[in-house]
């Protein structure tokens, strides 16, 4: 499984193009982690099945050497004290035991080796599978950016951008221009209109007479006439 991935990740990388086909293999290799996703984590449970069934026989083999101790010293005293029934049954007891004892033996001895390759295995397996994640990352971002590429690979939707902004700037520069030569014009039709603004800004001699202007030249005439007559 692993080694199909690795072929269409293949496949990713040499269709630079980010096309139909480049899409198409992005999404048959999420589909297949998908897959392999799920496979690992069963996986990861048969592994924990397997390990809790180990403990378990572990557990039965140490508790069957307990009672096998316990059993041997009741019988040996059943057999000091001549009560051979009870010594009978303690020694069919303990054959019993210690034939299960050596069975939970064989099967531990046996699945140890068998569960560490399997342990071994699957970690191999999620780490192939965590960097076929991180290229499938990769070549989804190598998409965009190609898919990017491809878009602004084309220059005319910019120079009809530069143009338009050119078209813009110039109309508005016109208009600029437009207004300056008319405020030129007025100034030319209408002379009077600079003199006056001239007049008020304190340019010279007020442009037209006003009630303070005429008191203050009849005041200096008045005085004029005063002087005149002595």
């Amino acid at each position: 499984m692993i080694n199909r991935f690795v072929s269409t990740f293949k496949g990713l990388f040499a269709e630079g193009d980010g096309g139909l086909e480049a899409r198409t293999d992005l999404a048959l290799l999420s589909g297949q982690l998908r897959e392999a996703g799920g496979a690992v984590r069963q996986a990861r449970l048969a592994l924990a099945l397997a390990s809790a069934q180990h403990q378990q026989d572990r557990n039965r083999r140490n508790r069957i050497d307990r009672t096998l101790l316990d059993l041997e010293d009741r019988t040996r005293t059943a057999l000091v004290q001549g009560r051979d029934g009870f010594a009978r049954e303690g020694a069919e007891a303990i054959a019993v035991l210690e034939d299960e004892r050596e069975a939970l033996d064989r099967s531990v001895r046996s699945s140890e080796p068998d569960l560490a390759a399997l342990r071994q295995n699957l970690h191999r397996t999620e780490a192939r599978l965590r960097d076929l994640e991180r290229g499938r990352n990769v070549a989804h971002v190598r998409a965009r950016i190609s898919a990017a590429g491809s878009a602004t690979a084309d220059p005319a939707p910019l120079y009809q951008a530069e143009e338009t902004l050119e078209r813009i700037n110039t109309r508005q520069e016109r208009g600029v221009l437009a207004d300056q030569a008319l405020a030129a014009l007025s100034v030319i039709d209408r002379p009077g209109d600079l003199i006056e603004r001239l007049a008020d800004a304190g340019c010279g001699s007020p442009a037209s007479s006003s009630a303070d202007a005429v008191l203050e030249r009849l005041r200096a005439t008045s005085t004029q006439a005063v002087e005149m007559k002595k």
